[in-house]
């Protein structure tokens, strides 16, 4: 596996931080959902388990990348929820800290990758937070955190940070249209992703644009008053809440910069603090009622019209 295009320039630095035998024992990548982080997160687990010597990236044909196509290899561990949005509990942080304790199977390096970071919950965190204390030779722990804020202080301060901010849209744009072929259709959806391309590229091969379309659809028709909160949130609650809340927020600032450019509602930006609230009461994993979240937030929604009326 390579690094994306707009990965290069970090790329560089962590061969060079390999070549010089200084890199840390854990890593923090950081940034949006959509631009990347996991995959580089594999291609730097895989180069590091790559048996090939002098390389920019694993070679894909020694011993360790045939094990890793394979699935098989021993030396790398991804943790990641055992459902969307369910947290990474205590046991699971357990059973991977003792196997990263033990000699690597093919004499090398260990990788670990948490993904996304902040799904770990307290006493998961406390148990990784030990081993970021005593960390283990040759052993490389990759935290890929969509949100980082909601990890503790005491584990960020432990990590080598790493932030990827949103790719340059021209370089992101050349290699969405290098994969799909098709520049009209690019443009249009990676402008609607946010200039995320690995989300627009979900877009254009998935059915997930036209259920984001669905739901903007949904959002205007309650601003419009053609449909009431409760029915809105009869049929929100059946989304994936914590994207539904993006989509949203990506809604609402399409919105401001375009048709309310000239004609700001303050109200907006106060219900652009709660919906971040909502994206993190969802994101702590308390489980709240769906059906009663988004009738709150379509309720708040509709009074941010209500004087315009």
């Amino acid at each position: 596996m390579l690094p994306l295009p707009w990965q290069e320039t970090l790329w560089d630095s962590l061969n060079s931080s390999i070549d010089n035998e200084r890199l840390p024992h854990a890593i923090l990548i950081s940034g949006p959902s959509g631009i990347g982080k996991m995959r580089l997160a594999k291609a730097l687990a895989q180069h590091l388990l790559c048996q090939a010597e002098m390389t920019k990236y694993a070679c894909g044909s020694c011993k360790g990348c045939q094990l890793l196509a394979a699935g098989s290899h021993d030396d790398i561990s991804t943790l990641e929820p055992e459902e969307p949005g369910k947290p990474i509990k205590i046991d699971a942080v357990r059973r991977l800290i003792e196997s990263l304790s033990k000699t690597a199977h093919q004499g090398g390096w260990k990788v670990a990758i948490f993904s996304p970071a902040e799904a770990m919950n307290i006493s998961a965190s406390n148990a990784l937070l030990k081993n970021l204390e005593e960390p283990q030779p040759k052993t490389l722990l990759i935290l890929v955190s969509h949100r980082p804020s909601l990890l503790s202080a005491t584990i960020r301060s432990r990590c080598q940070q790493i932030p990827m901010p949103i790719p340059d849209s021209a370089i992101a744009s050349q290699w969405l249209t290098e994969v799909t072929g098709d520049q009209s259709a690019v443009d249009k959806v990676l402008f609607l992703a946010g200039g995320k391309p690995l989300l627009a590229l979900d877009y254009l091969q998935s059915d997930s644009l036209q259920e984001r379309q669905s739901f903007e659809l949904l959002v205007a028709n309650v601003r419009a008053g053609d449909t009431s909160p409760l029915e809105a949130a009869q049929q929100a609650q059946k989304l994936d809440a914590s994207q539904s809340i993006d989509w949203f927020s990506s809604y609402i600032h399409r919105l401001a910069t375009t048709d309310l450019a000239d004609k700001p509602i303050p109200a907006l930006f106060s219900f652009s603090d709660k919906l971040l609230q909502a994206r993190n009461w969802v994101d702590s994993g308390n489980n709240p009622n769906p059906q009663l979240l988004w009738e709150g937030l379509f309720m708040d929604w509709l009074m941010v019209f209500a004087p315009r009326r």
